[in-house]
C-alpha cells in the first residue's frame, strides 16, 4: 500500500508547482498592469501640470509681446501713451507681476540727448545715471507698478544689474520675448528663509512702424526703438496655477538656473499628506527662449489603480495550488489507503475546506479592499460580486438583474450627462456577448450622486473554462481627471478664443495703423506742392513736420531725419526781425503765441538764413485743438513777399518823386486860377463872366483833389521809409489835439450838425510823434466823414491794455459803416469801399494806418461796431517808463 504513496507524493508536487507557477504568473501580470496603471497615471499628471505651467506662461509672454507691439505703434511714444497701453494689464489678473518699464539703449556720448529727448515726451524730472562708463547703458524710461509695493523707479541703468541686463541684450539679439535667469530682490534678502522667493524678468523688443527708419537704421528696416520689461516673482507668479492642477494630491517644484547657472527653485507647492512620496517624476518645459525643469511627487497608494490586489490574488492562487495538490495526493492513493485512511481524509477535508473558505475569504477581503470597484456577474446578468468601492461608486445597494434595466437602474449616461447609455453598449452587457471594452467613460447621476460622478469601465468576459460563464468589470473614477481636462480644455479653447481677439485686434491696429500711415503720406505730398512753409509741433513745442518749403528754407528742422527740435532751437537757425529791426523774442514766435491760444494773422518779419540771404515774409499761425477742445500743437504758415516789397518801395519811391515834383506847378496853378477868378469877380455881378467862373471854380476844386493825393502818397511814402523816432508820448493829448484841429475844421461849415465824441481812458504810449499823429487824424477823419448827410457824428475813443506791455485802441463810430466781406480789403492802397457814395478821398488813408500800426510792431483790424456803424482797433506798445508802473491816466469823460 505504501508503494503507491511516492507516485501520489510526485504526482501532488506537480500539481502544487504548477499551480504555485501560474498564480505567481498572474500575480506578475497583474502586477505589471497595476504599475503601468500607475505610469500613465503619474504621467497624465505631469502632463496636466507642465501644459499648465506652459499655459500660464504662455499668457505672459504673449501679453508682453502685445504690449510691445502696441508700444512701436505709436508714434512718438509719450509718457501718456504708454500708461494707456499697459492700463488693461492691471485688469488681466497676472499673479506675481510687480511692475512693468519701457527701457531704451544710449551709448556715453548720447545721454544727455536721450534725456533731453524723453523730458519732452512726458518725462519732465527724468534724470539718467549711468552706472559708469562703457559702452553701453540701458535706462528705464516708463515704468508702471501693478503690486502697489514696487516703486515705479526711472533713469536707472539696468546694466548695474547682470541678470536682467543679459536678457535685455538676448531679446535685441533674439528679436523675441526672453526670460532672465533668477535672482532674489534685494528687498527679499531681509526676510526669513521661508518667506523668500525667487524673481525673475521677462522682457521684449519694440520696433517702430514700418516706413519710418531712424536715421542710425538702414531704409525699410523697422528701426529699434527700445524694450519692455516685466518684473515677476516666482511662486506668486506659478503657484495658483499649479495647485489648481494638481488638486492639493501632489508636490510639485519649479526649477530654473539662477545667474551662476545652478538650478534655484522658483516656486513650490506640497501637498497635505504626510505620507512617504514614493513615484517621482520630472519633465522639461519651455518658458520663452529658456527650458525649466518641473518635478513631480506623489504617494504612489494615492494614484488611481494602486492597492495590494496583485499580492492578494497570488497568495489566494497559491492556497488553491496547495489545496488541489492535497486534493491530488489522497485521490492518488490506493483504494486500501483510501479506505485505511477514510477518516483521516475527511478529517482533512474538513480542514481543507476550512483553509479554502479562509483563502476565498482573504479574496473577498483583497477584493473589497481594492479603491476600484469590480462587480462580477453570471451568464444572466445577475451580479454575484459588488466590492464595496463599485457599490460606492455605483451608489445603489441592491444589484439589478439583466442589463436591460442597469441604464435606469443605476443611473447610467454619456458623458454629456444627459444622453443615457444604450443598455446593448453597457462593458459588462458587451462582455457577456464575448466582447471586450477597455476605459469607456460614463457618468453615473442618481439620488447618491445627484451632481453626477465620471467614471470608466473596463469588462472581460469569463468562459467556462473559468468555473461558470459570466463577466467581471473594474470601475475607476476619474471625476477629478475629468475636471481637469475640462478645465485644460476650457483653458485652451479661452486662450485659442484670446489669441483671435489678439489677433483681430491687431489686424485692426495694423489697418488703422496703415490707414493713418496713407493719409498722413497723402497730406505730405499735399503740403510738399505748395510753395507755403509749413511747420507743426506738439503741445510741447517740438517740431513734429515740415513741409518741403519749410525744410528749403530752415536748414536741419527735417522733423522725420533724427531728433526733432523745438521751436526755440528752429527760431535761432533763422534770425527774425521786426520791419524796424527788432528781433523776435520767444515770445513773439508765431508757433508759440498759438500754443498759447493766440493766432496770428499776416505779422510781417525779416527772416535772415544761415547762408546770409535775407528775406521779408508774411506769417500766421493758429492753434491745432484735440476733441475736447485742449491744445495739442499749432501750425504756423510764412510765405516770401520780399519781391512785393521790393515793388512796393520802388513805388513809394516813385510817388515820392511824382508827388514832390507835382508840388510845385500844383501850387503855381492853384494860386493862378485863383487870381483870374478873383479879377473877373472884380468885374462886377454882371452875368458875362459867370461860366468862367464856374469853370475856374471846378479847376480849383480839382486842384485841391490833386493836393490831397500828393500829400496821401507823401504821407504814405513816408509812413513806410521815414525814420522811426519812437519816444513815450501822452495818447490824450495827442488824441485832443488832433479832434480839437478836426472840429474846429468842421465849425466853418453851418449846415454840417456838431459831433459827438467821447474820449476814454488813454495811457501813454511808445510811438513816433508825426506817425502817430498821422494815424489817429486819419482814422478820426474817417470816423467823422463817413456819417449818413444830416445827422451828426458820433465817435468814441477808448483803450483796452493787453498783455506783455501792449495796449488795444478803439476807434468807434455810429456812420454807414464797412460793406460785408471788405473789413480787410480796406487797408489795401487805392481800395475805397464806398467810391460810389459821393464821399471824397484817395483810398490811402487806412494803408497808411497800417504801414504805421506795422512799423511800430502791432496790428490793426477792422469790425462791425454793435448797433451800427465801424470800429477801427489797432495795437501800440505802452510807454517804457509805464510798463513796471501803474501809471494815472485822465478819466473818461466826452469832448468839448
Amino acid at each position: 500500500m505504501w508503494s503507491v504513496v511516492p507516485r501520489a507524493g510526485v504526482l501532488a508536487t506537480l500539481v502544487a508547482a504548477l499551480a504555485a507557477a501560474v498564480s505567481v504568473g498572474a500575480g506578475v501580470v497583474l502586477d505589471r498592469a497595476q504599475e503601468r496603471e500607475l505610469t500613465q497615471a503619474l504621467d497624465r499628471k505631469v502632463s496636466a501640470v507642465a501644459a499648465a505651467v506652459v499655459h500660464e506662461t504662455g499668457r505672459y509672454v504673449d501679453t508682453l509681446r502685445t504690449v510691445a507691439a502696441a508700444a512701436g505703434a505709436f508714434e512718438p511714444l509719450t509718457a501718456g501713451n504708454f500708461a494707456q497701453a499697459v492700463e488693461p494689464l492691471r485688469h488681466m489678473g497676472l499673479a506675481g507681476a510687480t511692475s512693468i518699464a519701457f527701457m531704451v539703449p544710449a551709448q556715453d556720448g548720447d545721454v544727455d540727448r536721450v534725456q533731453a529727448l524723453w523730458r519732452q515726451r512726458g518725462v519732465p524730472d527724468l534724470t539718467l545715471t549711468p552706472a559708469g562708463p562703457g559702452p553701453g547703458h540701458i535706462f528705464s524710461i516708463f515704468s508702471e507698478a501693478f503690486d502697489g509695493t514696487t516703486a515705479g523707479a526711472v533713469g536707472i541703468d539696468v546694466t548695474q544689474a547682470e541678470t536682467p541686463a543679459r536678457a535685455l541684450w538676448e531679446a535685441r539679439r533674439s528679436g523675441g520675448v526672453t526670460v532672465s535667469d533668477t535672482y532674489l530682490l534685494i528687498r527679499d534678502r531681509g526676510l526669513p528663509e521661508d518667506q523668500r522667493q525667487k524673481s525673475f524678468v521677462l522682457t521684449a523688443p519694440v520696433y517702430g512702424a514700418p516706413g519710418s527708419p531712424r536715421a542710425s537704421d538702414p531704409a525699410g528696416v523697422r528701426p529699434f526703438l527700445g524694450w519692455v520689461l516685466m518684473g515677476l516673482r516666482g511662486q506668486d507668479f506659478i503657484a495658483a496655477a499649479v495647485r489648481r492642477t494638481t488638486q492639493d494630491t501632489a508636490d510639485v517644484t519649479l526649477t530654473a538656473p539662477d545667474a551662476d547657472g545652478a538650478p534655484a527653485v522658483v516656486a513650490a507647492v506640497r501637498a497635505h499628506s504626510d505620507r512617504r512620496r514614493t513615484e517621482h517624476r520630472t519633465a522639461d518645459v519651455a518658458v520663452a527662449q529658456a527650458r525649466w525643469r518641473l518635478r513631480i511627487s506623489v504617494v504612489a497608494a494615492d494614484l488611481p489603480g494602486a492597492g495590494p490586489f496583485p499580492a492578494a490574488m497570488s497568495t489566494a492562487g497559491l492556497g488553491l495550488g496547495g489545496l488541489l495538490a492535497a486534493l491530488t495526493f489522497v485521490l492518488g492513493t490506493r483504494q486500501a489507503r483510501a479506505d485505511a485512511l477514510v477518516v483521516a481524509a475527511t478529517a482533512r477535508l474538513r480542514r481543507t475546506e476550512a483553509e479554502a473558505r479562509e483563502h476565498a475569504d482573504l479574496l473577498t477581503a483583497v477584493v473589497d479592499s481594492v479603491s476600484d470597484g469590480v462587480g462580477v456577474v453570471d451568464e444572466r446578468g445577475r451580479f454575484l460580486l459588488h466590492n464595496p468601492a463599485a457599490r460606492a461608486l455605483l451608489g445603489v445597494e441592491d444589484s439589478q438583474t439583466g442589463a436591460e434595466s442597469w441604464q435606469e437602474h443605476y443611473g447610467i449616461f454619456r458623458v454629456d450627462g444627459t444622453t443615457p447609455f444604450p443598455s446593448g453598449e453597457l462593458p459588462l452587457a458587451r462582455a457577456l456577448a464575448g466582447e471586450p471594452s477597455e476605459q469607456v467613460p460614463m457618468v453615473i447621476r442618481n439620488a447618491a450622486n445627484p451632481d453626477g460622478i465620471v467614471i470608466t469601465v473596463s469588462a472581460r468576459p469569463l468562459h467556462r473554462g473559468a468555473g461558470r460563464p459570466g463577466a467581471v468589470a473594474v470601475f475607476h473614477d476619474v471625476t477629478a481627471r475629468a475636471a481637469a481636462e475640462r478645465a485644460i480644455a476650457e483653458a485652451n479653447a479661452a486662450m485659442r478664443e484670446e489669441l483671435t481677439l489678439r489677433e483681430a485686434a491687431e489686424a485692426g491696429l495694423r489697418a488703422a495703423r496703415d490707414e493713418l500711415a496713407a493719409e498722413r503720406a497723402y497730406l505730405r505730398q499735399v503740403l510738399d506742392a505748395l510753395d507755403v512753409a509749413v511747420v507743426t509741433c506738439d503741445a510741447g513745442g517740438l517740431v513734429v513736420h515740415t513741409n518741403r518749403a519749410a525744410r528749403a528754407a530752415i536748414p536741419g528742422v527735417d522733423a522725420d531725419a533724427g531728433v526733432p527740435l523745438t521751436v526755440a532751437e528752429t527760431s535761432r537757425r533763422v534770425r527774425l526781425a521786426h520791419p524796424d529791426g527788432t528781433p523776435f523774442t520767444e515770445r513773439d514766435l508765431p508757433l508759440l503765441v498759438a500754443l498759447r491760444g493766440g493766432r496770428v494773422d499776416g505779422v510781417e518779419a525779416h527772416a535772415t538764413y544761415a547762408d546770409g540771404h535775407h528775406h521779408v515774409v508774411m506769417m500766421h499761425a493758429r492753434p491745432l485743438r484735440d476733441r475736447e477742445g485742449r491744445i495739442a500743437g499749432a501750425v504756423a504758415s510764412s510765405y516770401t513777399i520780399t519781391a512785393l516789397r521790393q515793388r512796393e518801395a520802388e513805388l513809394t519811391a516813385f510817388a515820392g518823386i511824382v508827388a514832390h515834383d507835382l508840388r510845385s506847378p500844383l501850387t503855381a496853378i492853384g494860386g493862378f486860377t485863383e487870381y483870374v477868378r478873383d479879377s473877373l469877380a472884380d468885374g462886377g455881378p454882371g452875368h458875362e463872366h459867370r461860366q468862367e467862373r464856374e469853370v475856374l471854380d471846378r479847376t480849383l476844386a480839382t486842384t485841391a483833389r490833386m493836393r490831397r493825393l500828393i500829400d496821401d502818397l507823401l504821407g504814405y511814402a513816408a509812413a513806410r521809409d521815414a525814420v522811426l523816432d519812437a519816444r513815450d508820448l501822452d495818447l490824450r493829448a495827442v488824441v485832443d489835439d488832433v479832434v480839437t484841429e478836426r472840429l474846429a475844421a468842421l465849425a466853418a461849415d453851418p449846415t454840417s450838425p456838431p459831433p459827438q465824441i467821447f474820449v476814454g481812458a488813454l495811457p501813454s504810449v511808445h510811438a513816433d510823434p508825426a506817425l502817430l499823429r498821422q494815424l489817429l487824424d486819419n482814422l478820426i477823419g474817417n470816423a467823422l466823414k463817413y456819417t449818413p448827410p444830416g445827422q451828426p457824428a458820433r465817435v468814441d475813443v477808448c483803450a483796452t491794455p493787453q498783455d506783455d506791455g501792449w495796449v488795444r485802441v478803439d476807434v468807434a463810430d455810429r456812420g454807414i459803416g464797412i460793406p460785408e466781406g471788405q473789413h480787410d480789403a480796406i487797408f489795401t492802397g487805392f481800395h475805397r469801399a464806398h467810391r460810389t457814395a459821393g464821399y471824397a478821398g484817395t483810398g490811402l488813408g487806412l494803408a497808411i494806418c497800417q504801414r504805421v500800426v506795422e512799423r511800430h510792431g502791432g496790428t490793426i483790424t477792422a469790425s462791425d461796431n454793435p448797433g451800427g456803424g465801424a470800429r477801427l482797433s489797432f495795437t501800440l506798445p505802452v510807454a517804457r517808463s509805464a510798463r513796471h508802473t501803474r501809471s494815472r491816466v485822465p478819466s473818461d469823460r466826452p469832448f468839448e
